[in-house]
């Protein structure tokens, strides 16, 4: 994906047939009044799931979507990350491969974030999606 391109979540969505035209609409005139994300009004309106929306985008980025619930994570690599950095760029330390520490992000297209825990954490980093209601359950269960 090149810097260039935006994504455009609704669309995709539409695209997959997950969500209808309708329903995407609703949600973007509740956006204009509310300001909040696209997302969670979809998911606030019980037209889609997170989770759908989360395998969406990362189909789009060409990146791994982790299922938390099921997911092994390694407690040395997830105390490298302050809960406090974790919980601010809605991230967590997952486990290390191949030299990078795998970081599950609600947002991985927040380019600044990813370099900001980068530097964090003091070591590369490599993104997978994950969805902020499961994010924020697996925080409370480790922090």
């Amino acid at each position: 994906m090149t810097g260039s391109q935006k994504i455009r979540l609704g669309d995709l969505l539409v695209q997959q047939q997950l969500l209808t035209p309708e329903q995407l609409d609703i949600a973007l005139a509740q956006q204009k009044t509310s300001g909040l994300k696209l997302g969670r009004l979809l998911v606030g309106n019980g037209f889609i799931t997170e989770e759908q929306i989360s395998e969406t985008l990362a189909k789009q980025l060409h990146i791994p979507f982790i299922n938390l619930k099921f997911y092994n994570i390694n407690w040395d690599v997830v105390r490298r990350l302050l809960v406090s950095d974790a919980r601010f760029y809605r991230a967590i330390a997952l486990d290390m491969r191949d030299d990078k520490i795998v970081v599950g992000m609600t947002d991985p297209t927040d380019v600044r974030a990813q370099h900001e825990i980068a530097a964090l954490l003091k070591y590369p980093i490599s993104v997978v999606v994950v969805t902020e209601g499961q994010l924020l359950e697996t925080f409370e269960r480790i922090y």
